[in-house]
């Protein structure tokens, strides 16, 4: 008996000291291994509006709700100077042209994000007086802004959240649709 557990802590030991002699390198391909963040791209609009000047604010608006989805403030600024000139090309009075200016010279994706707030209900109030057919939804998370709820304007029933990315991606509902 003896003779087996000597014999067994003697081969124990060899192994074991086998593999400290016995070294292993590992190569990581570092950008293989990297996640690719996925880009979130907004649907075609199907919603049709009295007229062109209308229809390019509501896209720009898009463009900068797609931009937040994806967490990219660069393309929110650029987004919001690109809806800010569609603004000042058309004549009317839009209340919500300093939040859009806001937004164009943030660099902080989360300020961004309150001031986008005040232009989805710019926005709302004017697609709701001019579109002529087609839907648009009213998407509403209670999440946002610490419990206080906030509200966007998509242009499909599935919801992709611009007040938290991917963070919380599909977090909300629709409220409403707008036709």
């Amino acid at each position: 008996m003896k003779k087996i557990v000597l014999s067994a802590l003697v081969l124990a030991f060899l192994a074991c000291g086998e593999q400290k002699s016995k070294q292993e390198t590992v190569t990581v391909n570092q950008e293989a291994t990297e996640q690719t963040k996925a880009e979130y791209p907004s649907a075609a609009r199907e919603a049709e509006f009295e007229n062109a000047e209308i229809a390019q604010i509501y896209d720009d608006y898009n463009l900068l709700k797609t931009a937040l989805v994806n967490t990219n403030p660069q393309k929110a600024q650029a987004a919001a100077s690109t809806l800010h000139e569609s603004m000042q090309a058309s004549e009317l009075e839009l209340g919500f042209t300093e939040a859009v200016q806001k937004i164009s010279s943030e660099e902080d994706v989360n300020v961004q994000r309150e001031y986008f707030e005040a232009v989805t209900a710019g926005v709302k109030a004017l697609v709701e007086e001019y579109i002529t057919s087609g839907t648009l939804y009213y998407q509403y998370c209670p999440m946002a802004f610490e419990g206080k709820g906030a509200y966007w304007i998509s242009n499909e029933k599935e919801v992709f959240n611009p007040y938290f990315g991917d963070v919380m991606l599909h977090c909300g509902t629709v409220d409403a649709e707008i036709n």
